[in-house]
């Protein structure tokens, strides 16, 4: 059902993203502050470059070979345009884009963090979907602040990771999602009065009072509910439920005890209030986390749009409209270019906050299509924004990359992967089934049963038809491998290594989220989701050691990657190192670059290309 949802958002969204008038908007305002300056503008990039960037942009990774020849055989005058629309509504905008909110949002698979084998995969798959499904923003948020509920309840799995995440933490997870989706550090008032802005520490714990209550579970109700002989046969029913809920609490939130200020005393129970923009109380018979939730994605709030505006944008150019830190907006923070700013904030609120469509739109503009600056943003310049800042790839889009290479289709699902998740998530419904909706007294009596005593003790998981099927995708999917095999492209032993790699190659999205110690991904600065946006970019010693003498840079160079096939289906060298150099950098072969490399072996120049500075950035 959600493909069928997303095909039909992506549709609707396809058409009115190739509607956008305001590209020339932006163009204007960012020109207008380089002529005020006399700052001159960059050419337009060539359209290897602007398909080099677009593709990394929008999905994450580079094009294909027959993506990219698409793309540059084509003579459409409007094919930028074309190719922008047709990235965003692809599969792989969701699947790179996620990685920005999991960042964000701190979303991690590791069980010594969510404490459950499911919650994270869960709470991971409702991003992608919902990115999928281009939810707008507004109503993305509230799904994950102002819901509640159980973990395999697909339109609760959001909010369940959410306040999961942060368990027995709530006052540590409402200073994160302020951060995040405010862009303010409240959490500093949380001790004593900010000593830099203005909140004071009531002002923290009055808003903190809105979702204060909204708890993660450790253990389903029905477990505290029954007592007595039926304790183990619950117990045993529910094990692989914990920490799986998000549920309200009616526990009151107070002042602590060193509170020391005149306003009011230690221990001083809170009422939920607003401290800035539109005032709000919660009103009878109201959720305050629904109260809250609605206050804070209102487009009246001073800072929600401002911030995910000023997000999508660093996203897009290598450096936000404001001066950093981003997360610690004041009022008196000045963009860059107020003007700019202003109209972006409008074009969000105006869109209904389509992130998509606001994608689109910058871009579309000529301003994101010029020759991107020689250097990396420089916190506290002055920016303009004629052109986006060079900018270093992800670890993510640097393994997304590899996987590019390697294997045929490097948009396959984890057939695997996706089995578990639902085969874990149909054997809890089933368990909740078993004691939705019943007394305590009933579930009792029926654990007594002979039915109740073996199923509260069976090994194992439910059967599911759908994780079945989808096994059985994954063995056929690998079984087709085998049609590759031939001594014209090498030894079966290369064939075996190329295939085993199919194992383990899938867009980083596909794997454990963050990547364990030690995995290519976290050695090229993935966040280990400990704390907010904690991903870097940061060149380093291992990384180098990881090109040069590491699996990845093996499988490109393996006689079956996807590469290397393509470069060999032709007869000649010359064409051989422009596929090469197309594959790997998105463009072809210099004059003096192809003389150089007719010198060398094909796995040779795939070794230097990998290990340039061209092939780790963006320009």
């Amino acid at each position: 059902m959600r493909s069928l949802r997303g095909l039909s958002s992506g549709l609707l969204t396809f058409i009115a993203l190739s509607t956008l008038p305001v590209r020339g908007e932006i163009d204007d305002w960012i020109t207008r502050d380089c002529a005020s300056d006399e700052v001159e503008l960059p050419e337009p990039a060539s359209d290897t470059t602007f398909l080099r960037r677009v593709y990394f942009t929008a999905i994450g990774r580079a094009p294909t070979l027959a993506e990219a020849n698409q793309f540059l055989s084509s003579t459409d005058p409007g094919k930028r345009e074309s190719l922008i629309d047709s990235l965003l509504n692809s599969e792989g905008y969701a699947k790179h884009w996620f990685h920005f909110w999991a960042d964000l949002l701190r979303i991690s698979t590791d069980v010594e963090i969510t404490r459950s084998g499911i919650t994270g995969q869960a709470y991971s798959q409702w991003l992608i979907d919902s990115l999928a499904d281009n939810v707008p923003y507004d109503q993305l948020v509230r799904n994950l602040l102002s819901r509640q509920g159980n973990i395999w309840e697909e339109e609760n799995a959001g909010a369940v990771g959410f306040f999961l995440r942060d368990f027995g933490m709530p006052l540590e997870n409402f200073g994160g999602l302020m951060q995040v989706f405010a862009g303010t550090r409240m959490e500093c008032a949380q001790c004593h009065n900010h000593p830099f802005d203005k909140w004071t520490q009531r002002d923290f714990y009055e808003m903190a009072a809105f979702t204060y209550n909204v708890r993660g579970s450790k253990y389903p109700d029905i477990y505290t509910q029954i007592k007595g002989p039926e304790k183990p046969s619950i117990n045993q029913l529910t094990i692989p439920m914990r920490f799986g809920t998000v549920t309200k609490r009616d526990w009151p939130l107070k002042l602590p005890h060193d509170y020391q200020y005149d306003d009011a005393k230690p221990f001083a129970e809170i009422t939920a209030r607003t401290s800035f923009g539109d005032s709000v109380r919660v009103q009878p018979g109201e959720l305050p986390m629904e109260t809250f939730a609605n206050w804070l994605t209102s487009s009246s709030n001073p800072r929600f749009t401002r911030v995910i505006v000023n997000r999508l944008w660093e996203q897009l150019w290598g450096a936000a409209l404001v001066p950093p830190p981003l997360d610690d907006l004041r009022d008196e923070t000045a963009a860059h270019n107020p003007a700019l700013e202003s109209g972006l904030i409008q074009l969000m609120k105006t869109n209904q906050y389509d992130l998509k469509r606001f994608l689109s739109s910058v871009m579309k503009s000529d301003a994101w299509q010029r020759k991107a600056l020689t250097r990396s943003y420089s916190p506290g310049e002055r920016v303009y924004f004629e052109a986006p800042f060079l900018t270093r790839l992800s670890a993510e889009q640097i393994w997304d990359t590899f996987v590019t290479l390697v294997v045929d289709d490097p948009e396959r699902p984890h057939f695997q992967r996706n089995a578990d998740r639902i085969s874990r998530l149909n054997d809890l419904r089933i368990r909740a089934s078993r004691f939705d909706g019943k007394s305590a007294e009933s579930v009792a009596t029926w654990l007594r049963t002979s039915e109740g005593y073996h199923l509260a003790r069976q090994k194992g998981r439910a059967p599911s038809p759908e994780a079945i099927a989808l096994l059985a995708r994954q063995k056929s999917s690998m079984k087709a491998l085998d049609k590759t095999r031939s001594d014209k492209v090498g030894s079966k032993k290369a064939f075996l290594q190329w295939k085993s790699s199919h194992a383990k190659l899938y867009r980083a999205s596909e794997i454990s989220s963050p990547a364990p110690r030690g995995h290519f991904l976290r050695t090229f600065g993935q966040s280990d989701r400990q704390s907010i946006s904690n991903a870097n970019r940061d060149a380093s010693v291992p990384q180098s050691l990881a090109i040069y003498n590491g699996e990845l840079t093996e499988g490109v160079m393996n006689p079956y990657s996807a590469l290397l096939r393509e470069a060999r289906n032709h007869p000649k060298k010359a064409a051989q190192i422009d596929v090469l150099f197309l594959g790997i950098l998105t463009r072809v072969a210099t004059g003096r670059e192809a003389k150089l490399a007719t010198e060398e072996s094909l796995e040779d120049l795939i070794a230097a290309l990998l290990t340039t500075k061209e092939f780790l950035f963006l320009r």
